[in-house]
């Protein structure tokens, strides 16, 4: 009999089942649930350093600009340069964790991540934070879908399974919610640099646990699709730039118009390659699953309105009720404490209701609270109004991210799993950005129209300005609710039973 290893323990005898030792079995079982135990925190903590990035810069721009002389160009780029390397590189992120293992894809984003947080909680100089920000969207691209693979291939379905899904899911929605408070407290507190020193690290953490807690996948072998990718990058850079650049230019603007026709062009001729080449970036069969497509659609919308909501709200709060970065992202904290409730609700509901009403309920919640919001002016009562709108957008977000991400990988084999969140990311984030950009320039077109019409030439008076900002934010809270119920509708189409 052979002895323990390390001399630990005595060995035990060995029962044989089909051949295999059932001490061994045992064994394996015991290491895997000891490292789920420490997996499910890792890759949350990359996920939500990921999401936070989306908001916590917001509330430090106007610090940024102070000290580093931006123009409002240079400020508006300051997102758009994450938002665009992230969208543009989701694909390619998702579909890298296949091919060389999501371990190793995981830890070079986080390791690009780190790396240009430090550079841009260093920069003197408006060029070299642009390119670190940049940075930032790369390493996020190839880290963000990794987590959600991750728990499909480490934990089998079941239990175990809906837990990561359900901490995925929360982190998703906390890392929004945790960005929009720390980005006041750390720019008001210390520096807006801060907002990127504080992820170096957290990081550093992870790369250092990620080896020891992290199985790596061996990946497929292969042939890279390079043309696929880069005619998917492209396209996908190219319509949310013109989209991006659309939402300050207008819709009129030759240079918007070009990128997305140009982007249109390169999404067919991507379509057209990966129908033909051998071994596609992107198995064009996952979109033929109708739950998994449906689940692509839902998060879609789903972001297209939380999106604008969270920016329209955020600019309520602070140019018409003149409240302080500080006091505006506190305002949001009971959506985090929504979305940590609903998503722990959730997991106990999923595992005998399945996803369907869950998504039916979280959409729908979502829409109520979104389209509650056109009610809100200069007198509106935060307990009166705001606070129930925002719980009730912690609610839809908690419900529907963790359902809704369950319905996004059904029926996923292993192989597939890294483009399948890839494509759900990309889903989320070209969503989110169509949605910011269109609904911004919706809402500025109002505002203009209101505010001339109140003013018939004279000058305009701070109150007649605050009308005017908050009936354009009405008609953009209208649409984002319109885009909610949406995906209510949907997700009654297309959502698993179980």
């Amino acid at each position: 009999m052979p002895a323990a290893p390390g001399g630990a323990e005595p060995s035990v005898p060995e029962a044989n089942w089909g051949g295999v030792s059932l001490t061994a079995i045992e064994t394996v079982e015991r290491r895997a649930k000891q490292l789920s135990v420490f997996a499910i925190p890792l890759i949350c903590a990359a996920q939500l350093m990921a999401t936070l990035d989306v908001t916590i810069v917001n509330l430090a721009l106007p610090a940024m600009q102070r000290e580093l002389g931006l123009s409002n160009a240079g400020l508006a780029w300051m997102i758009d340069a994450y938002t665009l390397a992230y969208a543009g590189l989701l694909l390619v992120g998702g579909r890298a964790g296949d091919l060389i293992g999501r371990r190793r894809t995981l830890m070079i984003g986080i390791f690009l991540f780190t790396a240009a947080s430090l550079v841009a909680g260093l920069a003197a100089d408006p060029g070299v934070l642009l390119a670190a920000r940049a940075a930032q969207g790369v390493g996020a691209a190839l880290a963000t879908p990794t987590t959600l693979s991750l728990i499909t291939t480490l934990f089998p379905a079941g239990p175990a399974r809906t837990r990561a899904m359900v901490a995925y899911g929360a982190m998703a929605g906390l890392g929004i919610t945790l960005g929009l408070v720390l980005g006041g407290v750390l720019t008001e507190a210390a520096s807006w640099r801060w907002v990127f020193l504080v992820n170096v690290p957290i990081g550093v953490l992870l790369l250092a646990a990620a080896p020891r807690v992290l199985p790596e996948s061996t990946g497929t072998r292969s042939r890279v699709d390079v043309l696929g990718a880069a005619t998917g990058t492209a396209g996908l850079t190219s319509l949310v730039y013109g989209v991006i650049r659309a939402g300050s230019d207008g819709w009129r603007d030759p240079v918007s118009a070009l990128a997305v026709v140009l982007a249109v062009l390169l999404l067919i001729a991507f379509v057209v390659i990966e129908l033909r080449v051998a071994e596609p970036m992107l198995p064009l069969r996952l979109l033929r699953h109708r739950a998994r497509l449906g689940a692509y659609l839902i998060a879609a919308l789903l972001f297209a309105c939380l999106y604008p909501s969270f920016f329209f709200l955020s600019r309520a709060l602070q140019d018409v009720l003149d409240q302080g970065p500080i006091e505006a992202g506190l305002r949001f904290l009971p959506l985090g404490v929504g979305v940590l409730l609903f998503a722990i609700l959730t997991r106990r509901l999923m595992q005998t209701t399945g996803p369907r009403p869950l998504v039916l309920v979280g959409t729908a919640a979502t829409a109520i609270a979104a389209l509650a919001l056109i009610l809100l002016d200069v007198d509106t009562s935060y307990p009166a109004l705001l606070l129930p709108c925002i719980v009730g957008l912690g609610a839809g977000v908690g419900v529907t991210f963790v359902a809704n991400a369950a319905a996004a990988m059904t029926d996923v084999s292993e192989p597939d799993a890294g483009i399948a969140s890839g494509l759900l990311s990309t889903f989320q984030a070209v969503g989110g950005t169509i949605g910011v950009a269109a609904l911004a320039a919706v809402a500025a077109r109002v505002s203009e129209s209101d505010l001339a019409r109140a003013t018939q030439g004279r000058p305009a008076t701070p109150q007649l300005v605050d009308g005017a900002l908050m009936a354009g934010f009405g008609q953009a809270f209208a649409i984002a609710g319109g885009l909610a119920v949406l995906a209510f509708l949907i997700a009654t189409l297309t959502s698993p039973r179980r």
